[in-house]
């Protein structure tokens, strides 16, 4: 897919990791030679859904989901349409819940798009200015 999904309105308070990530799969200098659009529309069901069809990555790089019930299932989607979900380090489904309500970072897409994400390192938002979670 050609499509990510993120909140573009916070670029600025993104990782270097994650900033460095989306400006090259915009320009189509990734590992895939394609240019990549946004589209967002601020729900979480909505936007994976578009990347299960057309393929692409959905993200929420801000410590805002949680693993239990958001991460782990549409991380097993995810990976039942032969995708992977990531908490920008990490496969989701390998992580161990710690506490019932952990938070934790979200990205969706194919295991390569993920692969590649996560070779960028710093793609994890850890501060939230303006809000709180």
């Amino acid at each position: 897919g050609q499509i990510y999904s993120v909140n573009d309105a916070r670029y600025f308070d993104w990782p270097e990791g994650l900033k460095k990530y989306i400006d090259t799969i915009r320009q189509g200098k990734g590992q895939h030679p394609k240019k990549y659009s946004a589209r967002y529309v601020c729900s979480l069901v909505a936007d994976f859904h578009r990347t299960i069809i057309y393929g692409g990555v959905a993200m929420n790089p801000r410590d805002h989901l949680r693993l239990v019930y958001e991460a782990n299932p549409l991380s097993f989607l995810a990976e039942q349409a032969g995708g992977r979900g990531s908490d920008g380090k990490t496969r989701i489904l390998s992580i161990q819940p710690v506490k019932l309500h952990q938070r934790l970072p979200l990205f969706l897409g194919s295991m390569e798009d993920m692969l590649e994400l996560e070779s960028y390192g710093d793609v994890q938002q850890k501060v939230n200015p303006g809000y709180d979670v």
